[in-house]
């Protein structure tokens, strides 16, 4: 199988060598980027000196990649997310987490043995993020704008804190479709403003929940996320908004009574 490889950055005069190698043992992989000789380079916006994208469907069936999004244009949105969320969070310099790349490979999960195949989109592990190209492959609709939201998600999980890992998942997701949300790229494929039965069902039915949260507070979500860095409790959502989470969601779902609108997209699932 054939490869190819995009480095978008700040690196003009320096010698950036990088290497990703992507190993697969039955359903195990082992993810690895190492970037040497890296000069300082002056960072510009919020966001990581370097992107790097890895077409791994080069020469294979799957060929929607290439040839609706390309790396090119994943590198710049990569770029763009990683801005957006940093400005989201009221971080700078990478927030703490002081990652100067972000490296996505793009690949068959089937292929590979990884992940649920065909709808698991992507698995992030630090600053690496590993993009299924089964779903690209196989998504009806618009996929640029489908691919786009997608990172912007992916993007969130790279830079949001988790309290150490113990962070309840329905958070973790909910904030990173609400940055996906907020950027304007929301999936044609969520459930509308005020439907589900939980906050804990997390992904779009927590985004819009948090949405509602910040239209209260509108640093709520820079602030929850600041005070994630070590640890979670729920009682976050009463120190922040001066009501318990519960109460949060009653008031959020009487706002919408039995009819919620339809999400508004911009132009157009989840990690």
């Amino acid at each position: 199988m054939d490869s190819s490889r995009l480095v978008k950055g700040n690196v003009e005069d320096h010698k950036v060598p990088a290497l990703l190698y992507l190993l697969f043992n039955m359903k195990l992989f082992v993810l690895l980027i190492t970037l040497f000789a890296l000069a300082p380079t002056q960072v510009i916006g919020f966001g990581p000196d370097i992107s790097e994208v890895f077409d791994n469907t080069t020469g294979t069936p799957d060929t929607r990649f290439g040839q609706e999004i390309g790396s090119e244009y994943t590198a710049d949105i990569l770029f763009d997310a990683s801005d957006f969320v940093l400005k989201t969070f009221e971080q700078t310099d990478g927030g703490g987490k002081n990652y100067t790349s972000i490296g996505a490979t793009v690949t068959s999960f089937k292929a590979s043995g990884i992940g649920g195949y065909p709808l698991q989109v992507a698995i992030i592990g630090g600053n690496v993020i590993l993009l299924n190209a089964d779903y690209v492959q196989t998504y009806t609709g618009d996929l640029k704008a489908e691919f786009t939201g997608i990172l912007y998600h992916v993007s969130a999980r790279v830079w949001q804190w988790t309290a150490d890992g113990t962070a309840p998942n329905w958070l973790i997701t909910g904030i990173a479709d609400y940055v996906r949300l907020t950027s304007g790229w929301p999936s044609k494929d969520w459930v509308s403003r005020g439907s589900g039965s939980s906050w804990e069902e997390g992904y779009a039915v927590a985004a819009y929940f948090l949405e509602y949260c910040n239209g209260i507070n509108g640093r709520f979500i820079a602030e929850l996320n600041a005070i994630m860095r070590y640890s979670y409790s729920d009682a976050f959502f009463a120190q922040l908004l001066r009501k318990p989470v519960y109460d949060l969601w009653d008031d959020y779902k009487l706002q919408y009574g039995g009819n919620p609108p339809a999400p508004a997209l911009a132009s157009s699932s989840g990690c």
